[in-house]
């Protein structure tokens, strides 16, 4: 299941990156990308990260010595959601062999690749002195699905508003006041909702008909809501993470 999408071309640098920052990279994009305690994380030793000299992060979002609690992962609070300001749970952009360059690794299903791009751009390249530049095509598992990035001085022209998609992808999904206070409904209720489905049942039973007519076509967007949490007039709402 998944969908693959392929990546043609490379982004350069304007000069090689260091041997560290290079290394960095790469451990970045072979570590799942999971919300972690950083507190936990504060005697671990990380040596890639500390060469580069990055702090932890919100919920230990730049941690990369995965190796060290493969096993235990006593550090990791949720295996499936990412760390709030990041797009997703694998980043698969990562150096060229030299140094002077951002490809694609190769690997399938590759979801939110501007949206990584713009965070690596954000994160990485800029604060490190960089600018990046050139074009990479895309093309999905169906026909019609192609396209390009196209980046110039650290800025992706094309597609267009990929900040607002970073942006989006990091954070908590609106939602009308219905929804909302269906939402809480369900969380007071303290049920488990154990399908995507099974949410529509429990807005129906609590009386919140209207609320499940919107969940039902907007079930993606109640889904990244489950990720990121929901908000309304700047109030947010996160669900009991055991309840999905």
């Amino acid at each position: 299941m998944g969908y693959t999408t392929k990546f043609d071309g490379t982004f350069h640098l304007n000069k090689r990156l260091l041997d560290s920052e290079t290394l960095y990279l790469l451990e970045f994009s072979r570590t799942r990308r999971m919300k972690r305690n950083p507190a936990v994380l504060q005697s671990i030793p990380d040596p890639a990260r500390t060469a580069v000299g990055l702090p932890l992060g919100e919920e230990g979002c730049y941690f990369v010595n995965e190796k060290w609690d493969e096993d235990s992962e006593v550090s990791v609070v949720n295996y499936n959601r990412p760390p709030k300001t990041q797009p997703g749970l694998w980043c698969k952009w990562i150096p060229t062999a030299d140094g002077g360059g951002i490809k694609w690794n190769g690997m399938e299903k590759f979801y939110d690749y501007v949206e990584w791009l713009q965070y690596i751009i954000n994160n990485f390249i800029e604060p490190w002195g960089y600018v990046l530049r050139g074009e990479v095509n895309w093309q999905g598992e169906r026909e019609e699905d192609v396209g390009m990035i196209w980046v110039e001085n650290n800025v992706i022209i094309s597609p267009e508003g990929a900040e607002e998609l970073l942006r989006y992808a990091v954070s908590p999904v609106s939602v009308p006041k219905f929804v909302w206070d269906c939402l809480q409904a369900v969380e007071a209720a303290g049920k488990p909702v154990t399908d995507w489905y099974g949410i529509i049942d429990r807005a129906v039973e609590l009386g919140h008909g209207e609320a499940a007519l919107w969940i039902k076509p907007n079930m993606d967007k109640y889904l990244d809501g489950w990720d990121r949490g929901f908000e309304f007039e700047g109030k947010v709402i996160k669900m009991t993470e055991s309840e999905l």
